[in-house]
C-alpha cells in the first residue's frame, strides 16, 4: 500500500512539473517596448490540466486585459478602453514552490520589473504581476503525514505553514520593491481532494479545507497567510476558494489541477480582483 501511495503522490507531483512547463521567457532587454503582464508561480499559473495552452487562466486573463484593462496612465474616465499593446511574459513552472520560484523565476522576473518600472518611459511598465504559489509547498508533506501516517500530522502542518509564511513574506517583499506602485495579484486555490482518489480516505477532504482556510488545529490556513501578507505588501488577492465544483477538476489520480471550466473561474476571480469582473 505504501508503494502505491508513494507512486500516486509522485505521479501527481510530476504532472504538475511536466504538463504545462512554459517556454523560456525572453530576457528583459528582448521584451518589446510595450506594457507587460508578468505571470509567476506553479502549475496553476502554467495552465496544467487545460486542454490547450490558450485555455489556462494566464492567457485568458491576458486576452481580457487587452480588451478592458486601463494601462494608459490616465484616469478611468479619460482612458482609452483596453490595453491593446499589452505583452505577456510568463515564467511560471509546473511543480514550483515559493523557494523554487524565487530561485528560478525571479532571476528573469525581477530584472524585467526593475528595468521597465525604472525606465523614463511610462508606457513600457510591467502593469500587472500575477502569481499562484504555495500549493506545492505544503500539499505532499501534509498528505503524507496526515493521510498516510508517514510523519506526525499536527507537527507537519505547523512546520509547513510556518515555512510558507516566511518564504512568501520574503518573496512578496522582493516583488513589491521591484514593481513599485504597479499592481500585483496573488490567487488562492480551491480544494480538489473530493474529486480525486484521496476522497476515499476518511477525513482527507476536511483536511484539505483546514489547510487552505484554517479550522481545528490550524488557526491560520494557507489562504489566511496569503491574505495577511498580501495586505502587508500591497498585493491584491484573487479569491478562488469555494468556486469550483467536481466537474471543474481533472480528478482521478490528479489531486491538483483544474480543467478548462475551472480555469475559466480562476480567470473570472482575477478579473474581479482587478475590478473588471
Amino acid at each position: 500500500m505504501k508503494g502505491l501511495v508513494r507512486s500516486l503522490l509522485i505521479s501527481s507531483a510530476l504532472l504538475g512539473v511536466f504538463a504545462a512547463s512554459p517556454a523560456a521567457a525572453a530576457p528583459p532587454s528582448e521584451v518589446p517596448v510595450a506594457p507587460v503582464q508578468l505571470a509567476l508561480g506553479d502549475s496553476w499559473a502554467a495552465g496544467a490540466g487545460a486542454s490547450a495552452p490558450s485555455e489556462g487562466y494566464v492567457p485568458q486573463l491576458h486576452e481580457a486585459l487587452k480588451e478592458d484593462f486601463n494601462c494608459s496612465g490616465r484616469a478611468p474616465e479619460d482612458a482609452e478602453a483596453g490595453c491593446e499593446q499589452l505583452r505577456l511574459v510568463s515564467v511560471a513552472e509546473g511543480g514550483a514552490t515559493t523557494p523554487s520560484m524565487v530561485a528560478t523565476q525571479f532571476p528573469q522576473a525581477i530584472p524585467l520589473l526593475e528595468e521597465r518600472n525604472g525606465s523614463p518611459n511610462p508606457r513600457d511598465d510591467v502593469e500587472l504581476t500575477t502569481l499562484h504559489i504555495g500549493g506545492n509547498d505544503v500539499t505532499n508533506p501534509i498528505i503524507a503525514a496526515c493521510v498516510f501516517g508517514q510523519a506526525p500530522c499536527q507537527e507537519t502542518i505547523d512546520t509547513e505553514l510556518a515555512a510558507y509564511r516566511s518564504d512568501l513574506d520574503g518573496a512578496l517583499a522582493t516583488l513589491r520593491a521591484a514593481a513599485g506602485d504597479d499592481r500585483i495579484v496573488i490567487g488562492t486555490y480551491d480544494n480538489p481532494i473530493g474529486s480525486c482518489f484521496l476522497a476515499a480516505f476518511p477525513g482527507a477532504v476536511q483536511l484539505g479545507d483546514r489547510v487552505l482556510e484554517g479550522g481545528p488545529g490550524v488557526p491560520q490556513g494557507l489562504h489566511d497567510i496569503m491574505r495577511e501578507l498580501a495586505a502587508t505588501h500591497g498585493v491584491e488577492v484573487a479569491e478562488i476558494y469555494g468556486d469550483m465544483v467536481p466537474s471543474d477538476w481533472l480528478g482521478g489520480n490528479d489531486c491538483l489541477h483544474p480543467r478548462d471550466s475551472g480555469y475559466d473561474k480562476v480567470t473570472t476571480a482575477f478579473l474581479e480582483a482587478l475590478g473588471l469582473g
